[in-house]
């Protein structure tokens, strides 16, 4: 604006003895129009936060839950002199810390660690049985603290979930409790992949988080074991949701539609939400893709030894029948049931070490032995979920390295878990399936266009060993 006024300055006084009068007045009017049009065009702050600031709603959709007065004793910080000149508080000049929880922290020992007076809070958390949240903090889940200029407690901000926020704002002398509830925008987009070396490698170098590996995973482990199927070429196609705020990401939100060619065999599954809202899988024709038991107890590990009738052991330096498969995986990783039952025996088990065996009906029943130790809770009776983890990956017992010992019997016989026909899992419900057909139609016609290079991509390398 000054290089403006100057120049117009130059300009007037090089050419002063050519204006009249009434130049020189449109001249200035000139000038005046000039800087408001300019101060009008101005660029205001972007609407974007910075990367590390707390992203409030817009509007907020909150709930006032309660609130608590600030006595004068408590609004005041421990060692802050009385005569201290309190600076007025503005937002620019306020501080926001992020703290990750830790297992065991309440709210006072966060509080405390920062420097600030848990007491009130206390109280308010204490006496108000919506702030019940603040109760039960979950190790590694955040919590915000907003200081003002003289230091003194804010804003406390648990982010319980990516949607949902719970507030403790100071405001007129005592702290209010408010719920806030985003609604995020929901993008759809999509993902395809060749493996040339593992899952998780090549699948987050095509763009996917580790927990829509994992969902990955989840889909097709009931037709692909992921520690001894895939091979270099295998290909995959992933049509997912994302969850954005504000126009930025926050979370991945469900797959929608996936492909996997594994060996020249096609793997398609098509999401379907029923009227509940449960999100099931389904085969392009309507099966589900559920099997009665999972292909592997151990996600991403590898086999070791296998079912046979003869294998040499390496302990007792003979040779025996190993009627099961070992999976070698680090000390400590979950080990997860391969199908819903009841805990049958739990406890030491001779050369097996921590054993659990778990009788799923009548016909079938499955061993993991050699276990560092068990889920905590788990006990002789206890019902436990197809997937649900029960124990850990060890080496107690006759066990030469860290592995899970794994058997599956039918009838009290002893069968290969790696070629053993399991039936399906059903088909969708009659009153969803003309919904479903018309769902599977639109997505597997996507799922041609973006899986076509993968696939073939996936046609050249087929059934290279990785």
């Amino acid at each position: 604006m000054k290089k403006i006024i100057s120049a117009l300055r130059v300009h007037g006084k090089a050419h002063a003895h050519r204006l009249p009068g009434r130049s020189v007045w449109l001249l200035a009017l000139a000038v005046f129009l000039t800087s408001v049009t300019i101060a009008a065009i101005i660029p205001r702050d972007n609407d974007t936060p910075p990367a590390n600031a707390l992203i409030p709603s817009t509007p907020p959709q909150t709930v006032q839950l309660g609130e608590t007065p600030i006595s004068p004793a408590t609004a005041s910080i421990e060692g802050t002199p009385a005569d201290t000149q309190t600076v007025r508080e503005t937002p620019d000049r306020e501080h926001w810390t992020e703290v990750t929880i830790r297992k065991g922290d309440t709210v006072s020992d966060v509080l405390n660690r920062n420097g600030h007076d848990s007491g009130m809070i206390y109280r308010l958390i204490q006496s108000n049985p919506e702030a019940r949240t603040f109760r039960q903090l979950l190790p590694g889940q955040t919590l915000r603290l907003r200081s003002g200029t003289d230091g003194t407690l804010q804003e406390l901000v648990y982010e319980t979930g990516p949607g949902e926020a719970f507030h403790l704002v100071r405001h007129d002398g005592h702290f209010e409790l408010t719920k806030e509830l985003r609604t995020f925008e929901t993008r759809v987009a999509h993902v395809t992949g060749t493996i040339e070396s593992s899952l998780f490698e090549d699948g987050q170098d095509a763009g996917l988080s580790d927990n829509m590996i994992m969902k990955l995973v989840e889909i097709f482990g009931w037709d692909i074991d992921f520690a001894l199927d895939l091979r270099r070429g295998d290909s995959f196609s992933v049509i997912h949701e994302e969850k954005f705020w504000r126009g930025q990401k926050v979370m991945d939100g469900d797959i929608l539609a996936a492909e996997f060619v594994n060996q020249g065999r096609t793997f398609r599954a098509i999401a379907f939400r029923d009227a509940n809202g449960y999100t099931s899988y389904y085969a392009p024709d309507g099966a589900s893709v559920r099997r009665a038991f999972l292909r592997t107890p151990v996600e991403f590990s590898r086999i070791s030894s296998r079912f046979t009738n003869s294998r040499y052991h390496p302990i007792l330096k003979t040779r025996r029948a190993h009627k099961g498969v070992d999976y070698a995986a680090p000390t400590g990783t979950p080990v997860r049931s391969t199908a819903s039952g009841r805990v049958l025996s739990i406890g030491w088990g001779g050369g097996y070490g921590k054993r659990i065996v778990i009788r799923h009906n009548a016909t079938y029943s499955t061993v993991y032995a050699h276990l560092s130790r068990f889920r905590d809770g788990l006990r002789v009776g206890s019902f436990v979920d197809q997937g649900q983890t029960i124990g850990y990956v060890g080496a107690t017992g006759l066990a030469s390295g860290p592995h899970l010992h794994y058997e599956f019997q039918v009838n009290g016989v002893h069968r290969n878990p790696l070629t053993f026909k399991f039936a399906g899992g059903g088909k969708i419900a009659p009153q969803n399936r003309d919904e479903f057909a018309r769902l599977a139609g639109d997505w597997s016609a996507r799922l041609d266009v973006i899986g076509h290079g993968t696939r073939v991509a996936a046609s050249r390398q087929a059934g290279n060993p990785l």
